[in-house]
């Protein structure tokens, strides 16, 4: 694998990956992508590991296998779409 920034194969280990947050599940990044309809919820997946680039220190976040599981399973049922600008939540 190699660094997305700086194309450097130098990559840390897979480590758990926090916020600085206390709030239950709100301690990892998630990947979000647009509610399909009005009343549907919005499909988002936790990213709860992460490799950093040991030369510029870009950070990579991971799904777990649960959270890869459950986005693979709404990708083959066309539950997500992809994100546009209008879609942002300021």
């Amino acid at each position: 694998m190699r660094c997305g920034i700086c194309g450097s194969e130098k990559l840390g280990p897979l480590g758990e990956l926090e916020t600085d947050s206390r709030l239950g599940e709100l301690r990892s990044p998630r990947l979000r992508f647009p509610r399909l309809g009005i009343f549907k919820a919005r499909p988002d997946y936790i990213a709860s590991y992460g490799r950093a680039c040991l030369d510029c220190g870009a950070l990579f976040p991971f799904l777990g296998p649960a959270e890869l599981r459950r986005l693979n399973a709404d990708a083959a049922a066309d539950r997500l779409q992809a994100v546009t600008p209008a879609d942002y939540d300021y």
